[in-house]
C-alpha cells in the first residue's frame, strides 16, 4: 500500500506540477511564433489538460529511486541532480519511437530519478500518506459519479427538448449553406418553451436549437450567420472536444482547468467566426445575430452536450466581426503556425516533466 500511496501522491503533485509547466511552454510557443487567437491556438492551449491522462502511461517504475528503496534524502551530496531538457534531439535509430526527448526532473546515482512528491512522501507519516491517498480517491470517484448523472441529465433534458421542438421553417437563400447543412445532415429545431442563445447539440447528430422568440427577431441573413457559425462547430467536433476536456478536468479535479477551457472555447468562437465569411456571410449581420443572441442568453440551459454562447468573448467577437485582422505574409504566417504546432506536440506533449 506504501507504493501506491507514494504513486497517488506523485499523480497529485506532480500532475499540478507539469499542468502549469506545459501551459507556460505552450503560451511560449504562441506567444513566439505569433499564433493568432483562434483555432490553432485552442489545439495547442488543449495540450496541458490532455497530457494530464496522457502522463499516467509515462511512469518509469523500474527507474523510481523509491521502488529501489532508495531514500533520495539520504544520498551523498553531488549525486542528487536537477535537470531540464527540452527538444534534445535523440539518437537516429530512435526516431521513429520517440523523435525528442523534453524532460523536467530529478535524478541520482545510476540514473535513478526521484520526484518533489517523493520528498514530501518521505517526510509525512505513513499513516497520513495512505489517509491522504483513499481521500484523493473517494473524492475523484465522487466527482466522476455526479458528472456522469450530470452527463445522464444532460440528456434527459435533450430527449425532452426534441419532443417539444418542431423544425424551424425559415428557408435558406444561401445554396452553399444548404449544401453543408445536408453534407453534416443538421437539423434545425425551434421551441417556445427555449429560452437563450442558439446552440448546436449532440455528437452523432447534431441539432442547432432557436429558441421561437430569437427565431423570428432574426432577419434571413442573420439566420444564416449563426447556422454558418454552427455547422464550423460539427464540422470541428467541438462539442465532442468540449466533452472530453471537461470530463479530463473532473477526473484531475484538483487542478484549475476550467480558465484554460475558457480560452479554449473563446478561440473556438474565434475562429467560427472568421470561417463564416466562406459561407457568403457577410460580418456585419454576423455581428447583429451575436448581440441579439445575446440579448436573449438569459437563464441559458446549461447543457454539457451543447456548445453555447461564450459569454466572456462577446466583445471580443463583435469587434473581430466588425474590423476583422489583417494578416499580412498568410503564407509565411501559415508556416509559422503549422511550425508551432509541431513543435508542440514533439517536444512539449511527450515530455515527461516532474515524474519519475
Amino acid at each position: 500500500m506504501d507504493k501506491a500511496s507514494f504513486f497517488i501522491l506523485n499523480i497529485f503533485l506532480n500532475s499540478y506540477l507539469a499542468f502549469f509547466t506545459v501551459v507556460f511552454l505552450v503560451e511560449s510557443v504562441i506567444y513566439l511564433f505569433r499564433i493568432r487567437q483562434g483555432r490553432a491556438a485552442a489545439i495547442l492551449r488543449m495540450i496541458p489538460i490532455i497530457k494530464l491522462p496522457f502522463d499516467l502511461c509515462l511512469y518509469d517504475f523500474s527507474r523510481w529511486s523509491y521502488s529501489q528503496g532508495i531514500n533520495p534524502l539520504h544520498c551523498e551530496e553531488g549525486t542528487r541532480m536537477f535537470s531540464v531538457m527540452i527538444g534534445w534531439l535523440s539518437e537516429v535509430t530512435d526516431w521513429l519511437f520517440l523523435p525528442i526527448n523534453s524532460k523536467v526532473g530529478f535524478t541520482i546515482h545510476d540514473g535513478l530519478t526521484f520526484t518533489l512528491a517523493d520528498l514530501v512522501g518521505y517526510s509525512i507519516n505513513h499513516m497520513i500518506l495512505k489517509i491522504f491517498a483513499l481521500l484523493l480517491i473517494s473524492f475523484t470517484l465522487g466527482f466522476v459519479i455526479r458528472k456522469l448523472a450530470l452527463y445522464y441529465r444532460s440528456l434527459l433534458f435533450v430527449k425532452s427538448l426534441n419532443k417539444n421542438s418542431q423544425p424551424l421553417g425559415k428557408k435558406l437563400q444561401n445554396p452553399f449553406l444548404s449544401s453543408c447543412m445536408k453534407k453534416f445532415r443538421v437539423k434545425v429545431l425551434t421551441s417556445p418553451t427555449l429560452k437563450g442563445s442558439p446552440f448546436v447539440c449532440g455528437l452523432t447528430s447534431p441539432v442547432v436549437y432557436i429558441p421561437e422568440h430569437l427565431s423570428k427577431k432574426l432577419s434571413g441573413k442573420e439566420y444564416e450567420a449563426v447556422l454558418a457559425h454552427e455547422i464550423e462547430h460539427v464540422r470541428y467536433k467541438d462539442n465532442a472536444l468540449r466533452l472530453t476536456l471537461d470530463f479530463i478536468g473532473t477526473f484531475f479535479w484538483w487542478i484549475p482547468t476550467k480558465w484554460l477551457c475558457k480560452r479554449i472555447e473563446e478561440g473556438q468562437e474565434v475562429e467560427c467566426d472568421l470561417k463564416c465569411k466562406k459561407y457568403g456571410v457577410d460580418s456585419n449581420d454576423l455581428a447583429s445575430a451575436i448581440i441579439k443572441s445575446a440579448k436573449h442568453s438569459i437563464n441559458t440551459p446549461n447543457l454539457t452536450f451543447s456548445h453555447q454562447l461564450a459569454k466572456q468573448a462577446i466583445l471580443k467577437r463583435i469587434n473581430l466581426c466588425l474590423h476583422p485582422p489583417v494578416i499580412r505574409c498568410k503564407k509565411i504566417h501559415f508556416a509559422f503556425t503549422c511550425l508551432g504546432l509541431v513543435i508542440a506536440f514533439l517536444t512539449i506533449f511527450p515530455g515527461r516533466f516532474w515524474m519519475f
